[in-house]
Parts: structure tokens; C-alpha cells; sequence
């Protein structure tokens, strides 16, 4: 009998935020092997003036979703009502539930304690994947204090899901380290599975060089959320400083520090950095294969509870990549290991140094390149990860 997987999640196909793209992908694939069923908002998480239909079915997996109100995801009151409105209604769908496997993920935070506490009430088995962990990232970013009354709620409520699942997936090995040693987590409870790429080498958009004024220019790409966890100083004092007119700086996407970069790249007069709009996803991929090297960041301290995944992304290009990351990260340990780009300390003056070099020596450039198709081909591609995937939840259905 075909074994039912129930997936708990803010968001979903035909969404395009990172957190949609990557569900989508698992569970579509995961639908050849198992029946399951989606419940999520019914508006785009980026562009929530769109509206999905409330009920749909996509080869083996059925999408329920819940409707929320016409908000930006920047505005902290219209999130808190969504957030009132999720609440009560994935509660509702948690209790109705009876699928075999209970799946969440951590957006929104309260979202794990629910599923697992619905799960465990029923004897259901049940698996957590972990991407930004809050409120810790919170406190590491001086928003809230230790000592505050929603930390203290929300850090029972992360351990009671944490100690409870069957499963908990993270993205790193430094994930993984801060459980144990933060939440007090056993081992063996946790399995590390990265995010992924889809092979994606191609072309290139070369409308998007001509438009843009790029020909001939070695472009230095990011592409993504705007957001409280990445760090962008670096990239900008770098920009400043590297006085060549043929490296150009490209910054693709939206978030709450798009404003905050766009006043700085005018107020420092950076006319080598192109500040852009989320790109549609028909013209995405087009567009990041014109890229010559890609640009990840995190901000100090945020090691073990924060991974960029766009690396995976970036890696499927094929294309070296800047990692302005601490340096027991995952994605620092992991640049390091397999030397597929340039590592970077937080250091403008050293950042400036190493993009010359490779602009200027073209050898290097290519090995670089080369690890990173390497990389991408034996660690990152979409089938070894959801192979991955697929063996876990066979373990968990034989786990008696």
C-alpha cells in the first residue's frame, strides 16, 4: 500500500521563493514513490498581490491552501496577522491530519511544534527540515534579547520539536554542531542534507549583457533575498575600492535591506554595481549563466543556525564563487575543502586583491571553474540529494 507523506509548509509551488522551489522539487519527485499531500498559503510569498487557487493536484501530490491576507512580507504587522491566521489554520489541518510521515519546515517558527506535537499525539512519525533557525537568529542579529519573553516561548517550543522528531534535517555540519551544543540534541536524531542545484549550464541570456551595458565585462553576481542574514558592506567596499572598469557588480532581488544598499551604492557613488528586481523565472537561469563568478555572504556569528543555499544554485552554473562567510560555516568549510572559489574573511582590501588576480590570470580562473562543475556534479546535483531524501523516508517507514 502506498505509504502517505502530509507536508506542512508556508510555501509551495508555483511560488518562487527559495523555500517553495525546494519543497516543490523534493515532493514532486517524491511523488512517484509516495501519495502526498501539500498545505500551504494560498499567496506568493515574493509578490503576495498573487493568488493561487485554493485546491489543486499535480500528478501525486494534492495542494491545499490556506487563504491569508494581500501583505508585504516586509511589513512587520501585516506578517503578524498572517501569522495569527496560519497559525490557527495549519492547528486545524494538524488535527485532521492521518498520513503516515508528518513533514515541516521551520517557516513560520511555530510551525514545527504544532506538526510534531500533532504527530507525536497520534503516534505518527514525523521529520523536521531546519533552514533559518529563530528566534536564534534573532538574538545573534541584536533584534531580541535572551532574556525576552518570546525567546523563552519560542526556544521551548524549537526543543520540544527538536527532541520529538523522528527525524531533523539541516543543512550543515555547523547546524548539526549548534543543536547539540545549544539545544542538547542527540547525534543520531540529526541527518545532514544539503540543498541542491539543477544542472543549468547553458549560454547565457546574452540580451541580459547587451541591455545592461555588460558585453565584455567579467560580472560578479548575486542573485536573491535582500535580507537581514546576508552581509553586503563587504561586497560594497570592495566595489569602491577595486578601480577597474571592466568588473562590474550585479545585485538581483528584494528584501528589507534593499532600500538600505540602494542608498548606499548612491551615497558612495558606485556606478560599477547594478541594483536589480527578482528576475521571472522563465528569464532566471538565463540570466545567472552570464555571470563569471557569484558573490554568497552570512553575516559574522550567524555560523549554525543560516546556510546561503544559493551555492547550490550557483554551483549548478558552474562558475567560481566569493564566500564572504565565518569561517566554520558550511559553506566555509565547504569552499575551502573543494577550493571552488574565493574565501573571504570579511576583508574589502584582500576581497579587491583575490577578484584581480583571477580577472587577470586567466589559468586560475578555469581551475576554479573547473572545481565547481566538479563539485556540483559529485556532491550537489538534484539526484544525489533527493536519493538522499528517498532513503531516509524508507528508513523511517522501517523504523518500527
Amino acid at each position: 500500500m502506498e505509504k502517505e507523506i502530509k507536508v506542512f509548509t508556508q510555501m509551495f509551488y508555483p511560488d518562487i521563493s527559495a523555500t517553495a522551489k525546494v519543497l516543490s522539487d523534493l515532493f514532486f519527485n517524491l511523488g512517484d514513490y509516495y501519495k502526498i499531500k501539500v498545505i500551504c498559503q494560498n499567496r506568493s510569498y515574493i509578490h503576495p498581490d498573487v493568488k493561487y487557487e485554493e485546491k489543486s493536484k499535480i500528478n501525486n501530490v494534492i495542494i491545499d491552501r490556506i487563504k491569508v491576507r494581500k501583505t508585504n512580507k516586509n511589513s512587520l504587522s501585516g506578517r503578524i496577522i498572517n501569522f495569527i491566521i496560519l497559525y490557527r489554520n495549519f492547528k486545524k489541518e494538524a488535527k485532521k491530519a492521518n498520513e503516515d510521515i508528518f513533514f515541516c519546515v521551520s517557516n513560520p517558527p511555530f510551525l514545527p511544534y504544532i506538526t510534531i506535537k500533532e504527530a507525536n499525539r497520534k503516534n505518527k512519525k514525523s521529520v523536521f527540515l531546519l533552514h533559518d533557525l529563530y528566534p536564534d537568529v534573532l538574538v545573534k542579529l541584536g533584534k531580541i534579547s535572551e532574556k525576552s519573553f518570546f525567546y523563552k516561548i519560542m526556544y521551548k517550543m524549537n526543543k520540544y520539536a527538536f527532541e520529538n522528531s523522528r527525524k531533523i534535517i539541516v543543512l550543515g555540519r555547523d547546524v548539526k554542531e549548534y543543536l547539540i551544543n545549544n539545544y542538547n540534541i542527540k547525534d543520531e536524531r540529526i541527518e545532514i542534507i544539503t540543498n541542491w542545484g539543477n544542472n543549468t549550464i547553458n549560454i547565457g541570456n546574452t540580451d541580459f549583457r547587451k541591455k545592461y551595458n555588460l558585453r565584455n565585462k567579467f560580472v560578479i553576481m548575486y542573485t536573491g533575498n535582500l535580507g537581514e542574514t546576508a552581509e553586503f558592506d563587504t561586497l560594497l567596499n570592495t566595489a569602491k575600492i577595486i578601480n577597474n572598469d571592466n568588473i562590474k557588480f550585479v545585485i538581483i532581488g528584494d528584501g528589507r535591506k534593499k532600500r538600505l544598499i540602494s542608498g548606499k551604492i548612491d551615497e558612495m557613488k558606485l556606478n560599477n554595481i547594478l541594483l536589480l528586481d527578482y528576475l521571472p523565472e522563465d528569464e532566471y537561469y538565463g540570466v545567472i549563466n552570464t555571470a563569471d563568478m557569484f558573490y554568497v555572504s552570512l553575516k559574522e556569528g550567524l555560523e549554525g543556525i543560516s546556510v546561503p543555499s544559493k551555492t547550490y544554485t550557483y554551483l549548478s552554473v558552474g562558475k567560481p564563487i566569493i564566500a564572504v562567510v565565518p569561517p566554520k560555516s558550511e559553506i566555509g568549510l565547504s569552499i575551502k575543502e573543494d577550493n571552488y572559489g574565493i574565501y573571504n574573511n570579511y576583508d574589502p582590501i584582500k576581497l579587491r586583491e583575490d577578484i584581480l588576480e583571477i580577472f587577470h590570470n586567466k589559468h586560475k580562473y578555469n581551475i576554479l571553474k573547473e572545481n565547481a562543475q566538479k563539485t556540483f556534479a559529485s556532491k550537489y546535483d538534484r539526484p544525489i540529494i533527493l536519493e538522499k531524501y528517498y532513503n531516509l523516508f524508507k528508513e523511517l517507514e522501517a523504523d518500527k
